[in-house]
């Protein structure tokens, strides 16, 4: 069962995620670093589209009380007050009157036939229901963007950090280069090959900062500022256990988790009832019905005070209506046709996201253990190159491609460690069952320095 992100009201009026904040208070020690758990939280308290979402299910569940509130007893107070100036010719004569004159009524309603009493229960529900649903779909998205973002973010740190050791790498090799030039060990062509690799490396390594540079602002966007860097990946990724581990047992989980179809199925629920009443509107209603009140005219000249009470029932049958509520039947039956097909729609896209991220999972999985293999093979290549470059049988732009090899190899592997974490966020949601928890475990994964 899909464990829901639930908030609280903080003291400084800001909706935060409850949950999150138990796990934060129990944690041993602050660390100095923006980790998984602190992103989600600051999130949380500042991205403006999380507290929409939350402002938006508390305005969808007075649907539901509106719904109810029909079925219940209503009590209304009216009054009215005038100034009367009359001016009466009789046969006999001639009357000219001025006076004030009030009336007040207090009435009593209690609806006591409907016969769409049961549709109104359900799709007040239904929409208390939807409501949930709504907002756990909008925390699901929330726990997305964030977990992106700072994936994003962790990746281009990571690939900046790899590309300073490969201009590094690049540059120790140029100086090497043109030491042996200017005591004539190599030729020049030599010495233009490196100064060019040199030159092509820091060409992307002032791509690789503004890639950084862009992914914190955006993580920044939700965060609010913090101090970089972040906390690195370790070098022994152990994703944290799954909820299930075959496509059958993620197909089953969508069914009972995934927040879209919820939805769907409430729309086809509601649209059920909505037919229903639809129906109700041409069928006899009755209203209990019970009145007091009083008209004051005894300031006339034929002045007049009447008190008057009244309790009764009142039925309403309607015969004919131009045609407008076989009109409203009509059109409440083809909104409900339209809910089923979209509801069939959308499962048929959920179950076909599910099989794509559980296949992009096993692929990335698949992907790091092939990468990191490729990774030491590329580095038993570079060292064999480099023992021929010092034996005189390779050369220096042999031994640049060996390193660019490496290079590229690290680089690939970084992003498939990276591609694998988001897969792993983009399969639980796509089933419905990732929450803040899954996102706080992640925590485990970096690596931070401890004081």
């Amino acid at each position: 069962m899909t464990c829901v992100l639930r908030t609280e009201r903080a003291a400084s009026g800001r909706w935060q995620l409850a949950a999150l904040g138990l796990l934060l208070a129990l944690s041993p020690a602050v660390q100095a670093e923006l980790l998984f758990s602190d992103a989600l939280q600051r999130a949380a308290e500042r991205d403006p589209a999380y507290a929409a979402a939350f402002a938006a299910q508390r305005a969808d569940r007075e649907a539901g009380e509106q719904e109810r509130a029909r079925l219940r007893p209503s009590l209304s107070l009216s009054g009215s007050g005038s100034f009367v100036a009359s001016d009466s010719r009789f046969a006999f004569g001639a009357e000219r009157d001025e006076y004030p004159v009030w009336s007040a009524r207090l009435e009593a309603r209690q609806p006591v036939l409907r016969l769409d009493w049961s549709a109104r229960r359900q799709r007040a529900d239904a929409r208390d229901a939807l409501a949930d649903a709504r907002f756990q779909q909008a925390q699901t998205d929330f726990v997305v963007r964030v977990a992106q973002r700072y994936l994003e973010a962790m990746r281009a740190q990571d690939q900046l950090r790899l590309m300073q050791a490969e201009v590094e790498a690049v540059r120790r090799s140029l100086d090497d280069v043109r030491k042996r030039y200017e005591v004539e060990l190599v030729p020049g062509t030599d010495l233009k090959e490196a100064q060019a690799r040199y030159d092509l490396a820091r060409a992307e390594l002032i791509r690789a900062e503004a890639e950084l540079e862009w992914r914190l602002d955006a993580l920044a966007e939700l965060t609010g500022p913090f101090d970089a860097p972040l906390p690195r990946l370790a070098p022994a990724l152990a994703p944290p256990p799954l909820p299930a581990t075959s496509i059958d047992d993620w197909l089953a989980l969508l069914e009972d988790n995934n927040a879209t179809l919820r939805i769907a199925a409430l729309d086809v629920e509601i649209a059920k009832a909505d037919h229903r009443s639809r129906k109700a509107e041409a069928q006899p209603q009755a209203d209990l019905v019970a009145s007091a009140g009083r008209a004051d005219a005894s300031a006339s000249e034929l002045g007049s005070l009447q008190d008057e009470a009244r309790v009764g029932v009142e039925l309403v049958i309607p015969i004919y209506a131009g045609g407008i509520n076989h009109s409203r039947v009509r059109e409440a039956e083809a909104r409900l046709e339209a809910t089923r097909l979209i509801h069939e729609r959308l499962l048929a896209e959920a179950r076909r996201e599910v099989r794509t991220q559980f296949r992009n999972f096993e692929v990335a999985r698949i992907s790091v253990d092939a990468l990191t293999a490729g990774l030491e093979s590329a580095r038993s290549a570079e060292q064999a190159v480099m023992a021929g470059y010092d034996a005189g049988t390779r050369t220096i732009a042999d031994v640049l491609d060996a390193r660019r090899r490496v290079a590229e190899a690290e680089r690939n592997l970084n992003q498939a460690r990276y591609d694998l974490l988001t897969t792993i966020v983009l399969l639980q949601a796509s089933a419905g069952t990732l929450d803040a928890e899954d996102l706080v475990a992640l925590d485990a994964l970096l690596e931070v320095p401890r004081s």
